[in-house]
């Protein structure tokens, strides 16, 4: 495993318990299941992974890019470093920081949820 994905192993931990009880729900678990799957795609200066959630609430950290992404997210390793540890903005600024989206619920789910992530 590589340091990037271990980084994201805690966020991975944490999407997944509240996306059961979430989606356990009759109401908001049909309207956060119309969102899944979902898989972001994270490069920075020198690694690129895939943040992944299925239907069912698992989510996952995979090397590499994915071949269907919803959101790509070109940013400073350090700053995405920091902001995964502590979910919350960090205190200096980013010199990369771009993102694109590919699918309309990819763009949602990345508005919603980029501040839980310290984004």
């Amino acid at each position: 495993m590589t340091e990037l994905s271990e980084m994201f192993q805690p966020v991975c931990e944490e999407v997944r318990k509240e996306l059961r009880k979430v989606l356990s729900g009759i109401f908001t678990g049909q309207i956060v299941k119309d969102y899944l799957p979902q898989n972001w795609v994270f490069e920075t200066e020198d690694e690129t992974v895939t943040f992944s959630v299925d239907k069912k609430g698992n989510a996952s950290v995979l090397q590499g890019g994915s071949e269907m992404p919803d959101v790509t997210i070109h940013i400073d390793r350090e700053y995405l470093a920091a902001a995964l540890k502590d979910r919350k903005k960090p205190d200096f600024e980013y010199k990369n920081f771009e993102v694109k989206f590919h699918t309309g619920k990819g763009e949602t789910a990345f508005g919603y949820l980029r501040k839980r992530l310290g984004l």
